[in-house]
């Protein structure tokens, strides 16, 4: 997985993961049954590891300006003070996803609907409080959240500096203040 999100799903070989991890291509195949179901179970542990807690973070009983502060400070957090390589694994599987197999595109794909499907509901619950505009529907900030997430992300990757990834991050989030 620390490969996969340093390096970029592409640009680390089957063999080369096998000679870092000291695993013979067969063990790998009896393990994962192919490259793709490796990938495939990257992307879950993945997902348990930082969007499970993203997801538990929306779904607490707090206001939307809160729960949009804890959004960001989410996102915003020192992934090297995690011990977390910069950027995102999803957001960079989802931008290759035409290079992913079927297991691992599968998977990208269930975790996407999944994400926008936490965003709407989490909007929903905000404007079932009045804490939300109706003006915007909730797919449409739901899209447009998971968009400046990656955005983030993509900055970060790049080697931003968390001041201007944080300063860009909160501006795209201030169209909903």
């Amino acid at each position: 997985m620390r490969a996969y999100w340093e390096e970029g799903q592409s640009a680390v070989s089957l063999n080369e993961l096998c000679r870092r991890t000291k695993v013979s291509k067969p063990t790998l195949y009896k393990e994962f049954g192919s490259e793709d179901g490796l990938k495939q179970a990257v992307l879950s542990s993945y997902f348990k590891m930082t969007l499970v807690p993203l997801f538990e973070l929306l779904q607490q009983d707090q206001p939307f300006d809160k729960a949009l502060d804890a959004l960001a400070d989410y996102i915003l957090r020192d992934h090297q003070e995690h011990g977390m390589p910069n950027g995102c694994l999803f957001v960079d599987m989802c931008q290759c996803r035409d290079q992913l197999g079927e297991l691992a595109g599968g998977q990208v794909d269930a975790f996407k609907a999944l994400s926008l499907t936490a965003y709407e509901a989490w909007i929903d619950r905000a404007k079932a409080k009045g804490q939300f505009t109706a003006a915007i529907a909730s797919r449409t900030a739901a899209i447009y959240i998971d968009a400046q997430i990656a955005s983030a992300m993509n900055l970060q990757r790049q080697d931003a500096t968390a001041d201007d990834v944080s300063a860009v991050f909160r501006l795209s989030l201030s169209v909903f203040d």
